[in-house]
Protein backbone atom coordinates (compact mmCIF):
# COMPACT_ATOMS: atom_id res chain seq x y z
CA UNK A 1 0.00 0.00 0.00
CA UNK A 2 1.44 3.34 -0.88
CA UNK A 3 2.68 5.79 1.85
CA UNK A 4 3.04 2.49 4.46
CA UNK A 5 5.69 4.45 6.41
CA UNK A 6 3.15 7.32 7.17
CA UNK A 7 0.49 4.94 7.89
CA UNK A 8 3.12 2.51 10.27
CA UNK A 9 4.09 5.58 12.20
CA UNK A 10 0.63 6.39 12.98
CA UNK A 11 -0.51 3.20 13.70
CA UNK A 12 2.70 2.91 16.97
CA UNK A 13 1.48 6.85 17.76
CA UNK A 14 -2.18 5.25 18.28
CA UNK A 15 -1.39 1.96 19.31
CA UNK A 16 1.51 1.78 21.56
CA UNK A 17 1.51 5.82 22.42
CA UNK A 18 -1.98 5.88 23.62
CA UNK A 19 -1.76 2.25 25.13
CA UNK A 20 -3.00 2.54 29.11
CA UNK A 21 -4.61 -0.24 30.90
CA UNK A 22 -7.36 1.44 31.77
CA UNK A 23 -8.40 2.37 28.24
CA UNK A 24 -8.21 -1.36 27.36
CA UNK A 25 -11.39 -2.16 27.91
CA UNK A 26 -12.73 0.97 26.80
CA UNK A 27 -11.67 0.31 23.57
CA UNK A 28 -12.32 -3.13 23.31
CA UNK A 29 -16.39 -2.31 24.22
CA UNK A 30 -16.68 0.06 21.11
CA UNK A 31 -15.02 -2.19 18.80
CA UNK A 32 -16.86 -5.34 20.25
CA UNK A 33 -20.10 -4.25 22.64
CA UNK A 34 -20.57 -8.03 23.30
CA UNK A 35 -23.76 -8.69 25.28
CA UNK A 36 -24.96 -5.27 25.06
CA UNK A 37 -25.06 -5.27 21.43
CA UNK A 38 -28.57 -6.76 21.26
CA UNK A 39 -29.73 -4.23 23.63
CA UNK A 40 -28.28 -1.23 21.39
CA UNK A 41 -30.01 -2.36 18.33
CA UNK A 42 -32.87 -2.71 20.30
CA UNK A 43 -33.03 0.82 21.61
CA UNK A 44 -31.98 2.01 17.98
CA UNK A 45 -34.95 0.29 16.37
CA UNK A 46 -37.18 1.62 19.05
CA UNK A 47 -35.45 5.26 18.65
CA UNK A 48 -36.55 5.00 15.03
CA UNK A 49 -40.40 3.89 15.95
CA UNK A 50 -40.64 7.58 17.73
CA UNK A 51 -40.55 8.78 14.01
CA UNK A 52 -43.34 6.82 13.12
CA UNK A 53 -43.75 5.92 9.63
CA UNK A 54 -41.07 8.20 8.58
CA UNK A 55 -38.59 6.51 11.09
CA UNK A 56 -39.38 2.94 10.10
CA UNK A 57 -38.94 3.91 6.43
CA UNK A 58 -35.33 5.28 6.98
CA UNK A 59 -34.73 2.16 9.33
CA UNK A 60 -35.48 0.24 6.46
CA UNK A 61 -32.95 2.02 4.12
CA UNK A 62 -30.55 2.24 6.61
CA UNK A 63 -30.53 -2.05 6.64
CA UNK A 64 -30.55 -2.00 3.18
CA UNK A 65 -27.32 0.55 2.80
CA UNK A 66 -25.44 -1.09 5.28
CA UNK A 67 -26.01 -4.52 3.74
CA UNK A 68 -24.73 -3.08 0.75
CA UNK A 69 -21.53 -1.10 2.59
CA UNK A 70 -21.08 -4.39 4.58
CA UNK A 71 -20.68 -6.62 1.69
CA UNK A 72 -18.62 -4.48 -0.32
CA UNK A 73 -16.34 -3.54 2.07
CA UNK A 74 -15.69 -7.22 3.56
CA UNK A 75 -16.75 -9.56 0.37
CA UNK A 76 -15.47 -7.16 -2.62
CA UNK A 77 -12.44 -5.08 -1.70
CA UNK A 78 -11.16 -6.95 1.10
CA UNK A 79 -10.37 -9.98 -1.50
CA UNK A 80 -8.93 -7.26 -3.93
CA UNK A 81 -6.31 -5.58 -1.84
CA UNK A 82 -5.41 -8.54 0.45
CA UNK A 83 -4.09 -6.21 2.72
CA UNK A 84 -2.33 -8.42 5.93
CA UNK A 85 -3.46 -6.61 9.52
CA UNK A 86 -1.08 -4.54 11.54
CA UNK A 87 -1.55 -7.99 14.20
CA UNK A 88 0.42 -10.22 11.61
CA UNK A 89 2.81 -7.92 10.11
CA UNK A 90 3.58 -5.96 13.37
CA UNK A 91 5.66 -8.26 15.68
CA UNK A 92 5.62 -5.72 18.51
CA UNK A 93 1.71 -4.46 18.46
CA UNK A 94 -0.73 -4.00 21.36
CA UNK A 95 -3.09 -6.87 19.67
CA UNK A 96 -6.43 -6.73 21.86
CA UNK A 97 -7.96 -9.13 19.97
CA UNK A 98 -4.71 -11.57 19.56
CA UNK A 99 -3.25 -12.04 15.89
CA UNK A 100 -6.08 -11.99 13.03
CA UNK A 101 -5.56 -13.54 9.34
CA UNK A 102 -8.21 -12.00 7.51
CA UNK A 103 -8.05 -9.14 5.32
CA UNK A 104 -7.30 -5.50 6.83
CA UNK A 105 -8.84 -3.20 4.02
CA UNK A 106 -11.03 -1.62 4.67
CA UNK A 107 -11.97 -1.67 7.86
CA UNK A 108 -15.93 -2.38 7.48
CA UNK A 109 -16.39 -1.41 11.27
CA UNK A 110 -15.45 2.54 9.53
CA UNK A 111 -17.49 2.09 6.34
CA UNK A 112 -20.35 0.76 8.26
CA UNK A 113 -20.33 3.39 11.29
CA UNK A 114 -19.72 5.68 8.38
CA UNK A 115 -22.59 5.01 5.77
CA UNK A 116 -25.25 4.92 8.73
CA UNK A 117 -24.12 8.38 9.41
CA UNK A 118 -25.93 10.52 6.78
CA UNK A 119 -29.15 8.89 7.19
CA UNK A 120 -29.06 9.31 10.99
CA UNK A 121 -28.24 12.96 10.60
CA UNK A 122 -31.11 13.45 7.82
CA UNK A 123 -33.89 11.79 10.33
CA UNK A 124 -32.40 13.05 13.44
CA UNK A 125 -30.53 16.51 12.60
CA UNK A 126 -29.43 17.08 16.82
CA UNK A 127 -28.15 13.38 17.24
CA UNK A 128 -25.73 14.18 14.12
CA UNK A 129 -22.64 15.51 16.03
CA UNK A 130 -23.42 12.68 19.01
CA UNK A 131 -23.53 9.62 16.55
CA UNK A 132 -20.26 11.47 14.91
CA UNK A 133 -17.94 11.12 17.83
CA UNK A 134 -19.17 7.57 18.49
CA UNK A 135 -18.60 7.06 15.20
CA UNK A 136 -15.18 8.65 15.40
CA UNK A 137 -13.91 6.36 18.88
CA UNK A 138 -15.21 3.30 17.22
CA UNK A 139 -13.15 3.77 14.13
CA UNK A 140 -10.14 4.98 17.01
CA UNK A 141 -10.68 1.89 18.64
CA UNK A 142 -9.87 -0.24 15.63
CA UNK A 143 -6.51 0.94 15.24
CA UNK A 144 -5.81 1.40 19.10
CA UNK A 145 -6.67 -2.55 19.47
CA UNK A 146 -4.88 -3.16 16.44
CA UNK A 147 -6.59 -4.40 14.10
CA UNK A 148 -6.41 -1.88 11.31
CA UNK A 149 -4.19 0.64 9.73
CA UNK A 150 -5.04 4.15 9.96
CA UNK A 151 -5.28 3.92 5.99
CA UNK A 152 -8.00 1.38 6.55
CA UNK A 153 -9.80 3.13 9.04
CA UNK A 154 -9.41 6.77 6.61
CA UNK A 155 -10.44 4.73 3.35
CA UNK A 156 -13.43 3.05 5.10
CA UNK A 157 -14.86 6.58 6.11
CA UNK A 158 -14.42 7.73 2.37
CA UNK A 159 -16.38 5.08 1.28
CA UNK A 160 -18.86 4.52 4.35
CA UNK A 161 -19.86 8.40 3.46
CA UNK A 162 -19.91 7.81 0.32
CA UNK A 163 -22.72 4.63 0.57
CA UNK A 164 -24.33 6.40 3.07
CA UNK A 165 -25.12 9.44 0.75
CA UNK A 166 -26.00 7.16 -1.96
CA UNK A 167 -28.75 5.76 0.69
CA UNK A 168 -30.01 8.99 2.21
CA UNK A 169 -30.67 10.61 -1.78
CA UNK A 170 -32.59 6.92 -2.21
CA UNK A 171 -34.45 7.35 1.49
CA UNK A 172 -35.33 11.27 0.25
CA UNK A 173 -36.48 9.71 -3.49
CA UNK A 174 -39.00 6.80 -1.38
CA UNK A 175 -40.58 9.57 1.45
CA UNK A 176 -41.64 11.68 -1.55
CA UNK A 177 -43.42 8.55 -3.21
CA UNK A 178 -44.44 7.27 0.21
CA UNK A 179 -45.91 10.27 0.82
CA UNK A 180 -48.78 9.36 -1.76
CA UNK A 181 -49.69 5.93 0.41
CA UNK A 182 -52.55 5.79 2.32
CA UNK A 183 -51.15 4.08 4.87
CA UNK A 184 -48.03 6.00 5.09
CA UNK A 185 -50.19 9.37 5.62
CA UNK A 186 -52.23 7.54 8.42
CA UNK A 187 -49.37 6.30 10.32
CA UNK A 188 -47.27 9.40 10.09
CA UNK A 189 -50.33 11.90 11.21
CA UNK A 190 -51.02 9.98 14.15
CA UNK A 191 -51.10 11.50 17.20
CA UNK A 192 -52.17 9.83 20.68
CA UNK A 193 -55.98 11.08 21.23
CA UNK A 194 -56.94 12.32 25.23
CA UNK A 195 -60.14 10.39 26.28
CA UNK A 196 -63.08 11.92 25.39
CA UNK A 197 -61.12 13.91 22.53
CA UNK A 198 -61.59 13.25 18.80
CA UNK A 199 -58.45 13.07 16.92
CA UNK A 200 -59.73 16.48 15.19
CA UNK A 201 -59.07 17.95 18.46
CA UNK A 202 -63.19 18.21 19.28
CA UNK A 203 -64.29 17.31 22.94
CA UNK A 204 -66.89 14.79 22.84
CA UNK A 205 -69.35 14.05 25.88
CA UNK A 206 -71.63 15.57 28.05
CA UNK A 207 -68.96 17.96 29.25
CA UNK A 208 -68.83 19.37 25.85
CA UNK A 209 -69.30 22.95 25.26
CA UNK A 210 -72.35 23.70 23.41
CA UNK A 211 -72.44 25.74 19.95
CA UNK A 212 -75.11 28.03 21.16
CA UNK A 213 -77.48 28.91 23.86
Amino acid sequence: MPFQGWDTAVFRAVNLGLERPWLDPVMKAFTDPGRFKAPLLIAAMLLFSLRRARGLLALVVLVATLAVSDQLSAKVLKPIFKRARPSVTVEDAHKLFGVKKSYSFPSVHAVNFSAALPILATVFPAGAIPYAVVASLVCLSRVYVGDHWPSDVLGGIALGLAVGWLGRKAFLRLEQNAKRWSWYRSFESWRRVEPGVEPTGEVRGEGAPSAGP
